[in-house]
């Protein structure tokens, strides 16, 4: 009996020894599983949150250009068109002056990008709520002074916007290996397309239920949760978006920022972005004008028929963004220009065809989206990873001029709103425009893109 229980003690005593011994050795392993828990994802991981980010704040950023139009001319009844057309007009005026600020910030602080994106979407958040202040009682100010209370509101979302677009694609093409990037870049544009095609209806909408200031109200509140969108990511991984070229951090240490270089394809890319867009940009208040004089159709139909075009364009910017990582982009841009071309010699030579305006408005639709997708990726494509900011800045001044640039040429051309022969024939100079584009970007960059893929698939084969 004493030997059983001096060898149960025994027993007891070596059980203590063994679990006191491995105790440090589960310590350890405790504290490695909560030191894994606690590291920073992989950027890749969060890619995902990155893109739908971008396209909030870009659908906001349109969704406030687009949702004015049905808008101020209720509001500004009294005030003559031409000063519609600045009003217009102010927001792209204010972009192109502060994009390049937001290119150079980016190029030269990459790991500040979240900040510049979110200083943009306060920015515009902010205005967009003044705006919407300015329209709760419009009665109480002049005609005149609502109009300029509009006029300073609108300007200061263009600096905002300025940095929406650039530091959000940046963010994107420094998370992205260059063969997805045109998909991501196409997803996150769709907020563009769903901008451009709900703002308007919705506006005009929630204008008639609740208030015009409705709608920027609920803009404004979509750009706050983007923010809050993008710090929590932030603060689930603070190196979400670090950029995957391992020079980029290295390069911020620099003082010196090398100057952005003069290069042909870059400068006819961005001329045929500016006449893209500018052929979108004449469209938009041609033809309701048209519409009306010529069928009598109030803002319901003409709503529904301009629609086409916008429909058209968020169903090709998915597919033109994944195309343009199959095919040369520049291949895609040239598809665009002859749709665009097509469609504005068809808009007004049917006469009293509503159908010929339906398909008009279907392949300007698609011809902007085929034009507008593939640009971004291609202007990464052109330029070394440490000009990416100011070559995407580049890319959104050229969009923006194309805004600025239409609906002025609308005011200075058509002078008389029943005039439909001008209205055909500033259209056909502008399809004139479009396809005269098409030889440049066939000789200027769809010969050099080819070359310089033909010449990074030789260095990648002369590296394995």
């Amino acid at each position: 009996q004493i030997s059983l229980t001096n060898t149960q003690s025994l027993a007891e005593r070596l059980h203590n020894i063994n679990m006191s011994s491995s105790q440090p050795l589960l310590d350890v392993a405790r504290s490695s599983e909560t030191s894994a828990s606690t590291l920073p994802k992989d950027p890749k991981d969060d890619k995902s949150t990155i893109v739908l980010i971008t396209l909030l704040g870009l659908f906001v950023d349109y969704g406030t250009l687009s949702a004015i139009i049905p808008i101020a001319p209720l509001c500004l009844k009294n005030i003559p068109q031409t000063y519609i057309f600045v009003l217009f007009s102010s927001k792209s005026i204010a972009q192109i002056l502060f994009n390049p600020v937001a290119g150079h910030f980016v190029d030269k602080h990459h790991t500040n990008i979240p900040k510049v994106f979110t200083v943009g979407m306060l920015l515009l958040a902010v205005s967009t709520l003044v705006f919407g202040v300015g329209l709760i009682d419009s009665g109480a100010l002049s005609d005149w002074g609502l109009y300029y209370f509009m006029l300073a509101a609108r300007s200061a979302q263009g600096l905002g916007s300025s940095s929406v677009l650039t530091a959000g694609m940046a963010a994107i093409s420094n998370t992205h290996e260059e063969e997805e990037r045109g998909g991501a870049m196409g997803v996150a544009m769709v907020g563009i397309a769903l901008g451009v095609l709900l703002g308007p209806p919705v506006a005009g909408g929630l204008a008639s239920l609740l208030g015009p200031a409705t709608v920027f109200w609920l803009f404004a509140a979509i750009a706050f949760l983007d923010v809050y969108l993008m710090s929590a990511l932030l603060r689930k991984n603070p190196k979400a978006y670090d950029p995957i070229d391992p020079e980029a951090l290295a390069r911020e240490k620099d003082d010196a920022l090398e100057p952005f270089p003069f290069t042909t394809p870059r400068l006819i890319l961005g001329l045929t972005t500016v006449i893209a867009n500018m052929t979108v940009a004449i469209s938009e208040p041609m033809v309701p004008l048209f519409l009306n004089n010529v069928f009598g159709y109030g803002e319901g139909k003409v709503g529904l028929i301009f629609g086409i075009q916008a429909l058209a364009y968020l169903l090709g910017t998915p597919v033109f963004g994944y195309l343009s990582d199959v095919v040369c982009k520049s291949t895609l841009i040239i598809f665009g220009l002859a749709m665009q071309a097509g469609g504005m010699f068809m808009l007004f030579s049917g006469g009293e065809e509503l159908w010929v305006i339906c398909v008009a408005l279907g392949l300007l639709g698609v011809g902007i989206s085929a034009v507008d997708t593939p640009s971004m990726p291609l202007l990464t494509f052109l330029v070394p990873p440490k000009f990416f900011g100011r070559a995407l800045a580049q890319g959104d001044i050229c969009v923006n001029l194309g805004y600025l640039f239409g609906p002025l040429i609308c005011a200075a051309f058509v002078a008389d709103d029943s005039d439909s022969e001008r209205f055909e024939g500033l259209a056909d100079l502008n399809g004139l425009a479009c396809a005269a584009m098409l030889p440049l970007m066939f000789l200027c960059v769809f010969l050099y893109e080819r070359k310089e893929l033909a010449s990074r698939k030789e260095d990648l084969g002369e590296g394995g």
